[in-house]
Parts: C-alpha cells; sequence; structure tokens
C-alpha cells in the first residue's frame, strides 16, 4: 500500500517539532507585548532543539530528512524569532541591516551543516563555523543591558556584537560543541528561569 504521507516521522523528529511548536507559542508571546516571556519560551525551545540530535544518536536513528527539518526549525528559532524580538524591542530604522545580516549569514550556516553536519576537531565533535543558537544569548544579554544602558548605546553594542556573531558563523573554523547534557540543560533552564522571573516580576521588556 503506498504511503499516505511523505515522510514516517520518527521519535526525534517529534523533538523537534515540539521546540517548533515552543518557538511558535514564543512568537504569539513577543506579538503579544511579552518580551520577557517570549525569550523564556525560546530558551525551552532550545532545549528541545538540544535533544533531538541526542536521542537520534541514542536510538540510532540520524538521517538527512531530520537534519533537514532540525535546520528549518532552526531558522525560526535562531534567526526570525530574534529578529522580530530586536524589532519589537526598538532595534529597527537602520540598525535593522544587521539583523538581515545575521539572517543572511545565519542561513548560509545552516546549509553548510545541512550538507556536512558537525565534525570532528581534537578527537570531539565540533561545529563548522560558529552554531546559530548563540543568537539567543545575544538576544538575552542586550535585552538586559536595556535595562542599564541608553538605546543609543545599546544598539551600537548590539550591531557590533551582530556583526562580529554574523562573521563568526561563515568563518571555515572549527567552534566548541556543548557535549554535557548537564551543562546543556542547565544554560537552557536558566534562560526560561531568568527570562520567566523577570516576565512575571512585571520588568518593563
Amino acid at each position: 500500500m503506498k504511503p499516505l504521507f511523505l515522510v514516517r516521522l520518527s521519535l526525534p523528529d517529534y523533538v523537534t517539532l515540539t521546540g517548533a511548536g515552543i518557538t511558535l507559542c514564543a512568537l504569539y508571546a513577543a506579538l503579544s507585548g511579552h518580551a520577557w516571556l517570549s525569550m523564556s519560551l525560546l530558551f525551552l525551545a532550545m532545549l528541545a532543539d538540544a535533544l533531538d540530535g541526542k536521542v537520534a544518536r541514542y536510538f540510532g536513528c540520524e538521517r538527512a530528512f531530520g537534519r533537514y527539518l532540525d535546520g528549518f526549525c532552526d531558522m525560526l528559532l535562531y534567526l526570525i524569532a530574534p529578529a522580530l524580538l530586536f524589532y519589537l524591542s526598538g532595534y529597527r530604522g537602520g540598525w535593522s541591516l544587521f539583523s538581515m545580516l545575521m539572517i543572511v549569514c545565519g542561513s548560509i550556516r545552516l546549509s553548510r551543516f545541512n550538507e556536512s553536519g558537525n565534525i570532528t576537531h581534537n578527537r570531539a565533535l565540533a561545529y563548522r563555523g560558529m552554531p546559530v543558537f548563540w543568537s539567543l544569548f545575544i538576544l538575552g544579554g542586550w535585552k538586559v543591558l536595556t535595562l542599564l544602558v541608553s538605546d543609543v548605546i545599546s544598539a551600537l553594542l548590539l550591531s557590533l556584537a551582530l556583526a562580529l556573531f554574523s562573521f563568526a558563523m561563515i568563518l571555515d573554523r572549527p567552534f566548541f560543541k556543548f557535549s554535557s547534557l548537564k551543562a546543556i540543560v542547565g544554560l537552557c533552564f536558566g534562560g526560561v528561569a531568568l527570562f520567566g522571573l523577570l516576565h512575571l516580576g512585571g520588568v518593563d521588556g
């Protein structure tokens, strides 16, 4: 019998799609004016993104489809969502060129990853080019910084960070890959907790 659907999803695919669903909830929160809540959800989605590959390797079900699906979801999570939050938080006008640069370079980086996957460096898995997930750490640091400095200074610092980040994403050099699950979970839940508390505390986002 001919299959009904284009592809049969595996467990890692469902983990990836769970992250995509959380990202969509984060986008809705951002558009509803809840920036801190949106960022908390993005860090939760990052945890799902970190786990799908580990699940695939553990069950021995790695495949090209999963890598492509992950790449499309990564574009939403690490490129589109941060750019939207930058814009909604006042980083717009000419400054938006740096957000566009991030999206372009990030798209190149993800396409290259879909083609080659991870690399081995010093007997450990590594990334070729700076991984796109650092956009969330840049976003988080910048949002906290806006509470402390003027809009112009924060915009200048963000522009510099995005320019360097964009360059690093397309650089043909190995970049560190987190291998400790505890470290990954700690970083993700740390972001969830920090920005969740800022949301609950009513801090102006």
